[in-house]
């Protein structure tokens, strides 16, 4: 009997292990050819920047708050309007960066308006513990949303200064 037991083991063992088996060269090969279709699809994809409330899955106040958390000034430049960048020096601009109270969280914008040309994106912020609206000036040049510096510092020292 157990004899009988133990030949059943091993034959039921042996039929499992050959039912799961699989070719490595054939599975490979899968493997490259998807890899390949998902690098492409990467590569031609384009992110629309020229709507500051959805750019990809953030907002244009998502993008430049994160870049100042992460210091990357240089980033936060290349995002700043076209005639701030000639009246100003780019170190003068990446200072004035420097100098932003910013680093909060920020949601999605809670409003849009536009005026003059500008589109202001309204956040909820909480700064010390108190709810206030955060309102971002931006500009979009060249298909590209631009934050107007000057006009959002004083936004900036407006909302924290109460």
């Amino acid at each position: 009997m157990k004899i009988l037991i133990l030949l059943l083991f091993v034959l039921s063992f042996y039929s499992c292990r050959e039912a799961t088996r699989v070719d490595p060269i054939i599975e490979d090969e899968r493997e490259r050819d998807t890899k390949t279709k998902d690098q492409n699809k990467t590569s031609t994809e384009e992110v629309d920047w020229s709507n500051p409330v959805l750019i990809g899955a953030a907002s244009f106040g998502n993008i430049i708050n994160v870049n100042y958390q992460l210091g990357q000034f240089e980033e936060l430049y290349r995002l700043t309007n076209s005639s701030l960048k000639s009246s100003l020096t780019k170190q003068e601009i990446i200072n004035k960066y420097r100098s932003l109270p910013l680093g909060f969280d920020l949601d999605f914008p809670i409003n849009k308006t536009e005026e003059n040309g500008t589109i202001w994106l309204h956040y909820a912020v909480e700064i010390n513990a108190t709810k206030k609206i955060m309102r971002m000036p931006i500009v979009v040049e060249d298909d590209t949303s631009r934050l107007r510096l000057l006009m959002f510092e004083d936004e900036l020292n407006q909302i924290t200064s109460r």
